[in-house]
């Protein structure tokens, strides 16, 4: 019988993963139960107004980030650990050079693309410039924070302990899989979501997966994350999920069909996107591939 017992609850590593995932959610929800009150009202509140709102977004994510931290480093003692095997080491890691290349190069510039080939397509207008001065550097910040949040907190949600746990007990590739689902799942029932943009939003939490997998860290990611948030909110004024951020530097519009355009949820409802984020996940391979010291269990336990 303890045999058996142990059998159920233990493997080569110790605890087994599911045991493992079972207690880090119990601990996430029981820490988020005293602020779900006030997150549900920040969430409502969002949504009433129309937009997207630093100030809400900065403390929505910010809040969710603290909580998962706190997750982690109670799973981390748990588990003797260091936390730095959950994605984001500080130490012995190009932690910011990885997040600026991610920022730019694999956020900023993609989304980039994505807004002129519609443009050449004649679906999309940047517009004017609806702010001015002083005003461009003081939103900006404010969404450049509350972006940076919202790339932490996703990331770290799905791609930090849950997926190092979850590799740990089926394997890296289908861990990515399910997660990545979980992902798009989570995004349909933003305003106006589109089959497309659920589905791009699964190829890029696989992405963002795969730059774990071959940098060791989810820094990359985290920047990639923020980066295109931050085009398509602030720089670029164009939606996200059905909301416009408030402060927005350009006024765009689009005219063509939801399925190029995205419709209401922005360039990621397009097709356009969802192709970019494939070949992304292509090139991030082929750039990086040799894992990377701190990257997560990559084989099942026995």
């Amino acid at each position: 019988m303890e045999r058996a017992l142990r059998l159920i609850f233990f493997n080569a590593r110790g605890l087994r993963a599911g045991w493992r995932l079972v207690i880090f959610v119990a601990i996430f929800f029981c820490l988020a139960l005293p602020v779900a009150i006030p997150l549900q009202s920040i969430s409502r509140k969002q949504s009433a107004s129309g937009a997207l709102l630093p100030g809400l977004q900065i403390a929505g994510d910010g809040l969710t980030f603290v909580i998962l931290l706190i997750a982690c480093w109670i799973m981390s003692r748990i588990e003797k650990r260091p936390m730095a095997v959950y994605g984001l080491p500080l130490q012995h890691a190009p932690v910011l050079p990885r997040f600026i290349v991610g920022y730019v190069f694999w956020g900023f510039v993609p989304l980039s693309i994505c807004l002129f080939v519609l443009r050449v397509l004649h679906v999309f207008d940047f517009g004017n410039f609806a702010i001015g001065g002083a005003a461009i550097v003081t939103w900006g910040a404010k969404w450049f924070i509350g972006f940076l949040l919202v790339g932490l907190a996703e990331e770290y949600l799905l791609r930090g302990y849950a997926l190092y746990t979850l590799a740990d007990g089926i394997g890296f590739w289908p861990a990515t899989i399910v997660l990545a689902v979980l992902f798009g799942l989570g995004h349909a029932p933003n305003p106006g979501e589109t089959r497309i943009g659920v589905l791009a939003t699964v190829v890029f939490a696989v992405f963002a997966s795969i730059t774990l997998r071959v940098t060791g860290s989810l820094w990359l990611a985290v920047g990639a994350h923020a980066g295109w948030d931050w085009g398509q909110s602030f720089f670029y004024g164009v939606s996200d999920s059905g909301l416009t951020a408030q402060g927005h530097l350009l006024s765009p519009s689009f005219h063509g069909p939801i399925w190029l355009t995205g419709g209401s949820v922005g360039p990621e409802g397009s097709i356009v996107t969802l192709i970019l984020w494939s070949v992304m996940m292509l090139i991030v391979y082929l750039v990086y591939r040799k894992p990377r010291k701190h990257a997560l269990v990559l084989t099942p336990a026995g």
